[in-house]
């Protein structure tokens, strides 16, 4: 992302939600974002029946699901229902791409809660989400756990920081172990943000205490385990190790 964040709304287009989308399209253009508009090449809001029409209908599904893969962030309208925007949410959801539930009433369902990484009641609560997006790029994403309980181990052997005492590289292996919850760290993003910490001055405890902090917050897990093994440096080889488990 860079600091003109790309924001793609979906919602109930073809039950009555069309006004609804539009509006908050207006919004966010003057707050100073960019929108993805999905009505800009095509409007098929008039249209009361897909049924006999495949090609209509493919030509729909992949320009939508072509405009989310164009966006930074997707908003999901929550409060009416629409298949559409669900699987819109769901898809881009688990390519590690946020996506905010905006839900000025009621919420019915599950599942678009469940689906987003984040939930707003208000406009005003959207637009701080968004701040607080804009401008990001190399962290932790998550995805929807849809696999249930389970324990997964991640390792990085391309790990490197600079000693603060004598400036010196400090290289490692990183190995983190987790049981999830609903969340699922997107492990393709574990590489970028090992990288955030390349030319920073750290100790080794403060290395595998910030790794655990970020994966705590990110994944909200049951448990997580980091290890890191730093490389020999004046005849001493460093293990360090740092467990959190819930409710402890």
């Amino acid at each position: 992302m860079g600091d003109e964040l790309k924001v793609f709304v979906c919602g109930s287009v073809g039950y009555g939600g069309k006004g609804e989308i539009l509006r908050l399209q207006e919004v966010l253009r003057e707050a100073g974002y960019s929108v993805v508009d999905q009505f800009e090449e095509a409007d098929y809001s008039n249209i009361s029946d897909f049924r006999g029409d495949e090609e209509l209908c493919r030509r729909i599904a992949l320009m939508d699901l072509e405009k989310c893969r164009d966006a930074d962030v997707v908003v999901l309208i929550a409060t009416r229902p629409s298949f559409g925007a669900t699987v819109e949410a769901l898809l881009s959801s688990l390519r590690g791409k946020p996506v905010i539930a905006y839900c000025p009433g009621e919420v019915r369902s599950p599942w678009p809660l469940y689906i987003a990484r984040y939930t707003a009641r208000t406009v005003e609560e959207l637009i701080l989400l968004l701040e607080s997006l804009r401008g990001k790029r190399a962290g932790l994403r998550t995805i929807p756990n849809m696999q249930g309980e389970h324990e997964a181990t991640f390792t990085y052997g391309d790990f490197s920081c600079i000693c603060p005492v004598t400036g010196m590289l400090d290289r490692a292996t990183i190995k983190v172990r987790y049981s999830p919850r609903s969340r699922l760290i997107e492990y393709e993003s574990l590489k970028d943000y090992f990288e955030t910490f390349r030319g920073k001055p750290m100790h080794h405890e403060e290395v595998v205490a910030t790794i655990l902090r970020d994966i705590v917050r990110a994944a909200e897990p049951e448990l997580v385990e980091v290890e890191a093994v730093f490389e020999e440096r004046s005849g001493v080889k460093a293990r360090v190790a740092k467990t959190w488990r819930k409710g402890a």
